[in-house]
């Protein structure tokens, strides 16, 4: 799938924090940020399939 911008806002402190974790990860904090979403997203699919 292609890659589209998204702009959004974030407290800087968390901004700061999740840059320094990519660091570490040798990775990008937009990849981090959308690891997450994926995860909060499919973990929201499967509790409305349970109801």
């Amino acid at each position: 799938m292609a890659r589209k911008k998204f702009t959004t806002s974030l407290d800087g402190e968390v901004i700061k924090q999740l840059k320094l974790q990519a660091v570490k990860e040798n990775t990008d904090a937009s990849k981090i940020i959308e690891k997450l979403v994926k995860e909060y997203l499919q973990k929201m699919s499967d509790l409305r399939e349970r109801d």
